[in-house]
């Protein structure tokens, strides 16, 4: 069975999205909110390719919406990566040049191949 792994990064993004939802909506909503973010995870984990392969880039990832977020994660042979969750809204491509470096060794730190 495929499995997900969350980077540093990833693991922030979460806290903040949860942080923000429990002030705009409340803590009943989030905590659905946030139960659709991980059961989206799972099955990304279980169907890897459903996300849009963005290789032409310094830093190659796949994307995958998850409720008004998208995943941006790397696969690997024992499952995937969550690299960062990103708002819809965002410049994803401008982030993730920015951040590039720091999610590649995030990534390697968790060596989903071994």
């Amino acid at each position: 069975m495929a499995e997900f792994f969350l980077t540093k990064r990833a693991i922030l993004d979460l806290l903040e999205i949860e942080k923000y939802s429990i002030e705009k909506w409340g803590e009943g909503q989030t905590d659905n909110y946030m139960s659709e973010l991980y059961d989206a995870f799972g099955k990304i984990a279980q169907n890897p390719e459903i996300g849009i392969l963005r290789k032409n880039r310094s830093f190659p990832f796949c994307m995958a919406p998850v409720g008004k977020h998208f995943a941006i994660y790397k696969t690997g042979e024992n499952g995937i990566v969550i690299a960062t969750i990103l708002h819809g809204r965002r410049n994803i491509e401008a982030i993730i040049n920015g951040l590039s470096h720091v999610l590649a060794r995030e990534i390697d730190a968790l060596d989903l191949n071994g």
